[in-house]
């Protein structure tokens, strides 16, 4: 029997969604998120109206933050996707050096 290639996406270095600190206390958390911040909070700051789709880590945990209510916040996943893009250009700048 011949074997195939490992695929990439089987395989990978980056640790479990538990490991990350994405168990089943955040999963939680989430949910309460969603429902005490129905509406995104970046959109409201800024005039706009959005549903919350995700619980954000206000201060990624990867940067130090915790798992507590108050380092949560709902946003939408536009915002979401925008905050993640200026977080992962910071995680660049500090393996750069």
């Amino acid at each position: 029997m011949r074997r195939s290639k490992p695929k990439p996406w089987a395989t990978s270095a980056r640790a479990s969604r538990q490991a990350r600190g994405y168990g089943r206390a955040h999963e939680q958390m989430r949910e309460r998120v969603l429902v005490e911040e129905p509406l995104c909070r970046e959109c409201q700051a800024h005039g706009r109206v959005s549903a919350t789709e995700i619980a954000d880590h206000i201060i990624p945990l990867s940067e130090g933050g915790c798992g507590e209510r108050s380092n949560y916040q709902g946003l939408c996943r536009d915002c979401s996707n925008a905050k993640t893009a200026k977080e992962a250009q910071r995680a660049r700048k500090r393996r750069r050096g």
